[in-house]
């Protein structure tokens, strides 16, 4: 299961900037819920970008909660604005 999400990235006003709050939102997803993220679309956006998260288990109702951390954490600890989430079931 997994989960697209789109964000705008408030005072980013070069690519520098996005890619520096990207990057630390991807690395910190990663190691701290063990989930596979990357940015999958809008790169060359300076205050946009869409980020795909990816989860396998055994347990739904786990995967679930955990997606849904993911994003609380990303609501709590950056300057972002989730736009969109889309869920993506296999």
């Amino acid at each position: 299961m997994g989960l697209e999400l789109t964000i705008l990235i408030f005072d980013s006003y070069s690519l520098k900037d996005k890619r520096s709050v990207v990057k630390s939102i991807l690395k910190k997803l990663s190691n701290q819920y063990n989930v596979s993220v990357a940015e999958i679309d809008e790169l060359d956006t300076l205050n946009k970008a869409k980020i795909g998260l990816g989860i396998v288990g055994n347990n739904r109702v786990l995967c679930e909660n955990i997606l849904n951390q993911t994003i609380r954490f990303i609501e709590a600890n950056y300057e972002v604005n989730i736009t969109e989430i889309e869920r993506l079931d296999y």
